[in-house]
């Protein structure tokens, strides 16, 4: 059994360390709404350094030690860990006791939640914190998946170049379930000839896009929008992601 890849943040951050396509968007929100902001699923900090470096204060929650340590140490090398307060829990039993203008969920964050129950608990959780006119925010993948056979089908292996080395993904999907887990194999050739391997897996519960609607409106929330990515396009079939943005 391969490692949860959220136990090897330097991997996560390696896989990641190109995409900044959902920073300008929920930056813009923090500008908006103002802070402290509320981050679900804080991860490593990538989101939250964004948010930092804006001059936004941070609540992140993060329940992985190794993702928080490593987020703590990207901001504090940034210069702006003063800015951020890492709080060590789950998002579905979060009580903090306090109320801000914007709570987020970035990157896919609710995907890790297994079950219905799970789900509505963080939903909950999320409009709790929320002030009487506060906003939150969350994204998910368009779950499309190809032909079997084909390149980026579930049991097909994809191979590309990533940093000294050769990265290898393939999916198992269960559609009864919606659940995806990705493996990655990432292959590098040391300076004696030997090959290296480095593994990881990846378990997510995908959503359909009317599914989460219900959701946060079961939650309490009474203004849903739903965007075809990250410029709040409308939804199209070309979308690749779901953002959601839902009111109290």
């Amino acid at each position: 059994m391969s490692p949860d890849l959220y136990d090897d943040p330097e991997f996560y951050d390696l896989l990641h360390a190109g995409y900044r396509d959902d920073l300008a968007f929920y930056r813009g929100l923090a500008d908006d709404h103002g802070g402290p902001v509320l981050e679900l699923g804080a991860g490593s900090g990538r989101v939250t350094l964004a948010l930092a470096q804006a001059g936004h204060a941070v609540l992140a929650v993060e329940p992985s030690p190794a993702m928080r340590a490593r987020g703590a140490a990207r901001l504090a090398a940034a210069g702006c860990g003063e800015r951020v307060t890492w709080i060590d829990a789950d998002m579905r039993g979060l009580d903090l006791g306090v109320r801000v203008p914007l709570a987020i969920a970035p990157f896919h964050a609710l995907m890790h939640l297994p079950t219905l129950d799970d789900q509505d608990a963080a939903l909950r959780a999320a409009h709790h914190h929320l002030d009487p006119n506060g906003a939150f925010a969350t994204d998910v993948f368009v779950p499309r998946f190809g032909a079997p056979g084909a390149a980026g089908a579930p049991g097909a292996v994809r191979a590309e170049r990533l940093g000294d080395g050769d990265l290898f993904l393939w999916q198992t999907h269960d559609a009864t379930r919606q659940v995806v887990v990705t493996e990655h194999r990432w292959d590098r050739v040391g300076d004696d000839g030997a090959v290296r391997r480095r593994r990881a897996t990846l378990r997510q519960r995908y959503f359909q896009r009317f599914e989460l609607e219900r959701a946060l409106r079961g939650a309490g929330f009474a203004r849903v929008r739903t965007f075809g990515g990250f410029g709040r396009a409308p939804v199209t079939d070309a979308a690749t992601s779901w953002v959601f943005l839902a009111h109290v």
